[in-house]
């Protein structure tokens, strides 16, 4: 699997995932940036944990920026939740791990 398609499969599971999926993915010095806030990891993990899920997502195509052991994949997020939409270009930057890809970086842009 080429790191485009494993990256964007680990977005997927996030994107419908609960603060576990997020706990298991996220680095441990992860800084998440989202509208209205900056969390770090535990912080994180909460907040999806008492976030309801979406009832539908669509990833756009991803654009990869990679180093030597990081990852980056920027792409159009669009979800909705209810009669509620969200719209925005999210940027996630990865660093290998042994046991595989760790998210340290995440920020949305909101149209």
């Amino acid at each position: 699997m080429d790191v485009t398609t494993e990256l964007m499969a680990i977005e997927r599971r996030l994107a419908r995932g609960t603060g576990a999926d997020y706990a298991e993915v996220l680095h441990p010095d992860a800084v998440v940036v989202v509208p209205g806030a900056v969390l770090d990891k535990a912080a994180c993990v909460a907040a999806m944990d008492h976030s309801p899920g979406w009832d539908d997502v669509d990833l756009g195509e991803a654009r990869l920026v990679r180093s030597d052991d990081t990852a980056t994949v920027v792409y159009r997020f669009t979800g909705r939740r209810g009669a509620d939409s969200y719209a925005a270009t999210l940027v996630s930057t990865y660093v290998a791990a042994d046991a595989g890809w760790r998210m340290l970086l995440h920020q949305q842009t909101p149209d």
